[in-house]
């Protein structure tokens, strides 16, 4: 009988499994077809009714080796041999120390999932501590020092560790917030580079001589600020004295329900400085950040907004971007930007702060406003510090 054409016989095989099996087990079936072929010819050998006992030895030690691989994977305890990583597209969370989030280098206009957020909005909550409590708060997450500022009833810290620092700003605690925003003007200051707030001048101007010789002795390589509501607006004044009139380079600003601060002039001016370092969170219908009325925001607003993140139109029309990056163009129309409110608005919403409502208190009991409607809700830090997880 004549002997088969071994490469006829193999063709298909070859054709339907190259293409499909991985590395391992495409080598293990070659191994199996090759043994079951030599036990196949052993049968045919050139003298007649005589089988070829090399071929069939080798023929079945081929087999049984594949068959017993297989069965040793099967029954093998999970930790045995190698762990092939999961590459499905999977939800990664990260980890990172202290460090490694203030070593992070953002651009304002990417996905926001900056670890370094999560640490900023934390410090914007911290600050409502009192000295002692906060710089045991600090130093038990890492910072190796913890210095505070104050004067009057504004509060800052400035903590770092190693080269860089970390200055926050606390903003209007919930049961003072009613009186603050009734008393809010549209009262404006010129500096060099436009205009900005009054207050939040003067405010930021009687905390300066205090952080900047807290910043003489420590002397910072790298400089994050950040601030909630009222402590927002001082963390911009804050990023506009030491970057536009000290030459201090800043490596970010993030700041959470923060209101208006300065005119056009002075936004493009701190937009141009910071070059993709400045963010402002805004939740849902959070009202502070609307007002004053006669000022505007710089830098990118990342909106949390009816379940979802609704952004500001960068400086040039960038590609969609996410976890990964990449993407598809965004068009001008999926851009957002908070509502303007007018002067009769702002007028109107200041009455209305006055006007009784239905109590709402902490869980500790405190009283937080009275009031027609919800800007505590969406005002708090907290909610912020929950949206960032």
């Amino acid at each position: 009988m004549p002997i088969p054409d071994f490469q006829t016989i193999m063709l298909p095989f070859m054709q339907v499994t190259v293409s499909k099996l991985p590395m391992k087990e495409l080598i293990s079936f070659f191994v199996l077809v090759v043994g079951f072929l030599l036990i196949i010819l052993s049968f045919f050998s050139i003298e007649p009714r005589k089988t070829d006992l090399r071929k069939l030895g080798l023929g079945s030690l081929m087999m049984l080796s594949v068959i017993g691989y297989f069965l040793w994977s099967v029954f093998a305890p999970p930790t045995s041999g190698e762990i092939e990583e999961e590459t499905r597209d999977k939800p990664i969370t990260v980890v990172a120390t202290l460090k490694e989030k203030l070593d992070e280098s953002i651009y304002a206009y990417d996905y926001p999932g900056w670890a370094i957020a999560k640490e900023l909005a934390q410090c914007s909550s911290d600050v409502y501590l009192s000295p002692v409590e906060a710089e045991e708060v600090f130093k038990k997450r890492g910072y190796k020092s913890v210095a505070s500022l104050n004067s009057s009833t504004l509060v800052g810290y400035v903590a770092s560790l190693g080269d860089t620092s970390v200055i926050m700003f606390r903003g209007t605690n919930p049961s003072e917030i009613q009186d603050w925003f009734i008393n809010l003007s549209n009262r404006s200051r010129k500096v060099d580079h436009g205009n900005v707030h009054a207050g939040f001048w003067t405010g930021y101007d009687s905390l300066h001589g205090q952080l900047a010789k807290v910043l003489e002795a420590s002397k910072p390589k790298k400089v994050w600020i950040t601030g909630h509501s009222l402590g927002g607006a001082l963390a911009v004044v804050c990023a506009y004295r030491l970057s536009s009139m000290e030459n201090l380079e800043i490596a970010g600003v993030m700041t959470f329900g923060q209101p208006k601060v300065g005119n056009p002039a002075f936004c493009k001016h701190m937009d141009d400085t910071l070059r993709g370092r400045m963010v402002h969170f805004v939740n849902e219908s959070d009202l502070v950040p609307r007002v004053p009325p006669s000022f505007d925001h710089f830098g990118s607003l990342v909106w949390y907004k009816g379940g979802g993140i609704r952004r500001s139109q960068p400086p040039m029309l960038a590609m969609r971007s996410g976890p990964e990056g990449g993407g598809e163009a965004l068009s001008e129309d999926e851009f957002v930007e908070i509502p303007e409110m007018t002067e009769e608005e702002f007028e109107q919403s200041k009455l209305d702060m006055q006007l009784p409502g239905n109590a709402q208190f902490t869980p500790d009991g405190e009283p937080l406003m009275q009031r027609r409607f919800s800007l505590i809700d969406d005002h708090d830090i907290a909610i912020y510090i929950d949206r960032l997880k």
